[in-house]
């Protein structure tokens, strides 16, 4: 952190990733539960509220990544999508019916979900200005941190939603919310925390769509990750359900569920981190989309929680690397555009879950759970191969950069 700063920078930055992640972990776990074993809606519904809030929330991160390339203070835009959540789950918390439900995820929350990937941009571009030979591993390090929410967050969910109300799990994530609001207010008041990086201009002529463009190897990696993220998504809705239907497990094992994979995604995120110094990216995603696929087939045969549980290192392996290596493998999609660029981060995210909630709307909605998973271990084998294919030239050991003569 730079002398001049009168705050600890780093620590807030911390703090904020370790609300954020409650934000999820608070609520990820329970989504199905709440929609579907709650409030009585049926899975195709359910799948429904989630990919409306997809699509819209799919052009709201756009929108927003293209703006806070050119507003002069990305902060603000971190402020407005965190109010967003705070509205979201605090209306399902203070209204839980399947109304609320539906405003809150449709609407409402299509504005939350930017607050992560806007959080990174920011986090880039403070780093890339203040530590530019370190800017890569603070965002690793913070991400750690946003994965350690979930290793203790989880099971004290998983318990207040067992002797309380599973709804509190929601009020748990509006204040997270509030809590990320507060810190980004906190560091607005120090001006040595603004930060800006022109994006580059445009050629003359050249239209706006220019902006976006990418090129094909780019373009079929994001395509791969999207659908990775959608045998994610799959995965995320699904298994749930599978635990306290077809495992005979509980609420509290859910949240276990969760809390060992998080547990399991530190030590696995730092293995990856250092094969990104060996191997490319791309190699890495689309084994990690193996690993998942694994993982579901073996689960989609389990009878019992005990030996499940024991699966929870491979959900781990394959869910550290999708949830990290993507992070800095997006913000490298378009050159000189680190807030679109991040911004493709939501887009992946929510094409998944807009793919992944229609397709689990449809294979379960004769409750054949483990026949979700079956199909999900399939989309995973395609995401990877999507990957694979799209980047020939990209794949197995880091090539020695040209020296500048």
């Amino acid at each position: 952190m730079p002398s001049s700063a009168r705050m600890p920078v780093t620590a807030l930055l911390g703090a904020n990733m370790f609300f954020s992640g409650i934000t999820y972990a608070a609520t990820m776990p329970y989504a199905s539960l709440v929609g579907v074993d709650t409030l009585g809606m049926s899975p195709g519904w359910f799948a429904t509220i989630m990919a409306v809030g997809s699509v819209l929330g799919t052009f709201l991160s756009l929108y927003l990544g293209y703006l806070s390339d050119k507003l002069p203070d990305r902060r603000i835009l971190v402020l407005i999508a965190a109010l967003g959540g705070v509205a979201g789950h605090g209306l399902i918390y203070l209204w839980p019916t399947q109304t609320g439900f539906t405003i809150a995820m449709a609407l409402l929350m299509p504005i939350g979900f930017t607050c992560f990937s806007q959080c990174f941009a920011y986090v880039r571009v403070y780093y890339s200005k203040h530590m530019p030979g370190r800017a890569d591993f603070m965002v690793t390090a913070l991400r750690t941190v946003f994965t350690i929410a979930w290793v203790v967050v989880p099971p004290a969910a998983g318990w207040v939603a067992a002797e309380f109300s599973i709804f509190d799990v929601y009020l748990a994530s509006s204040l997270s919310y509030a809590a990320v609001a507060g810190i980004f207010l906190a560091l607005m008041s120090d001006k040595s925390t603004h930060v800006h990086v022109p994006p580059p201009v445009r050629a003359e002529g050249a239209s706006l769509l220019s902006t976006f463009a990418l090129p094909l190897g780019v373009l079929a990696g994001l395509t791969g990750l999207i659908v990775m993220s959608m045998a994610m998504r799959i995965l995320s809705f699904t298994v749930p359900l599978f635990i306290v239907t077809d495992l005979d497990g509980t609420v509290t094992d859910v949240g276990f569920y969760a809390g060992i994979t998080a547990l399991a995604e530190v030590p696995c995120m730092l293995f990856w981190g250092w094969l990104t110094t060996k191997l490319t990216k791309e190699t890495l995603l689309a084994a990690a989309g193996l690993v998942i696929a694994l993982f579901l087939a073996l689960a989609s045969a389990l009878t019992n929680m005990t030996v499940f549980y024991w699966l929870l290192i491979l959900n781990g392996l394959g869910t550290a690397a999708l949830m990290s290596i993507n992070i800095s493998y997006i913000q490298e999609a378009i050159k000189g555009r680190v807030g679109l660029s991040t911004s493709l981060m939501d887009v992946v995210a929510i094409a998944g879950n807009l793919l992944g909630a229609t397709a689990f709307g449809v294979l379960t909605s004769g409750g054949d759970y483990r026949f979700a998973l079956m199909v999900g271990a399939g989309v995973a084998v395609i995401g990877a191969g999507i990957m694979l294919g799209g980047n020939p030239g990209r794949l197995g050991r880091l090539r020695p950069q040209p020296v500048a003569s």
